[in-house]
């Protein structure tokens, strides 16, 4: 009988605890989750930083995107080549302008010597004469230069009589621009010339002075010149020039007497061609 009271005793225990035991892990019937409640968000842990806007992952060092299995690339057609990336080439005929000559800048020097021959009516009694002169200025730019002149020409008088000497002086000061056209041993130089002259000339009879003239008036023209280069800073050629002399006063003095002037308006105005040797600096 006490045994029978143990073993029911056990009995009854062990029914007992097997169910407490599902009751604690199965949930009633209405049971419901409970949720957040809204606009809640879950803060990060402490030492969290939020990335950089635009902020993108970058794959570790060394990492290669392997294609997806079964991927095959089709292989290049026979024969085909692909061009490598070359410089730019300007189009076929394009040539850049040539750069000034080095140390072409600032200051202009010019100076010559040649030969001036009269035109026309004012050429019948004269030879070949001698011109020595300069030019002396500034270069604006590349292209471009402004510049004063000074110029002597010598008149050579024929057809003198025995025994008489004749010296004839013009000399002109002009304003001469000049425009430059470089290339790659040299330049080209053209402009136009305008001014004032001056004119003397004196007859002699055996030592003695004799009648003297003189004139003035507006000389206007141009210059032109070609010069190769021979150093840094220096360059050689030629100019071949022309000038309009139109004389606007004249001066005459016997000999023995005294000097009359006036103004005239029906001479003929000269024309000067030149051709001179000349150093560019």
């Amino acid at each position: 009988m006490r045994a029978f009271r143990l073993s029911l005793l056990i009995a009854v225990s062990t029914a007992a605890f097997a169910s407490s035991a599902g009751a604690q892990t199965a949930p009633p019937p209405d049971y419901q989750q409970q949720q957040p409640p809204p606009g809640y968000q879950q803060q990060p842990p402490p030492g969290y930083q939020q990335p950089p806007p635009g902020y993108q992952q970058q794959p570790p060092p060394g990492y290669q995107q392997q294609p997806p299995p079964g991927y095959y690339q089709q292989p290049p057609p026979a024969g085909y080549y692909q061009q490598p990336p070359t410089a730019y080439q300007p189009a076929p005929g394009y040539a850049a302008p040539p750069p000034p000559p080095p140390g072409r800048h600032g200051l202009l020097a010019l100076p010559f010597i040649g030969i001036e021959s009269h035109q026309g009516d004012s050429g019948v009694g004269l030879n070949p004469g001698l011109v020595l002169g300069g030019i002396l200025g500034g270069r604006i730019g590349s292209t471009f230069s402004i510049n004063g002149e000074l110029r002597i020409d010598v008149l050579n008088p024929k057809n003198t009589q025995s025994g008489v000497d004749e010296t004839a002086v013009e000399v002109d000061f002009a304003l001469s621009p000049f425009f430059h056209m470089p290339f790659p041993s040299g330049e080209f130089l053209i402009g136009p010339k305008l001014g004032f002259f001056g004119a003397a000339s004196q007859l002699s009879y055996g030592g003695i002075d004799g009648d003297k003239t003189s004139a003035s008036g507006v000389v206007y023209g141009f210059n032109s010149g070609v010069f190769f280069d021979v150093g840094q800073r220096s360059a050689l050629g030629g100019m071949l020039t022309f000038a309009v002399r139109d004389a606007t006063s004249v001066c005459y003095t016997p000999a023995g007497g005294s000097e009359q002037c006036g103004s005239v308006s029906n001479l003929v105005p000269e024309k000067v061609l030149g051709f001179q040797f000349a150093a560019l600096f």
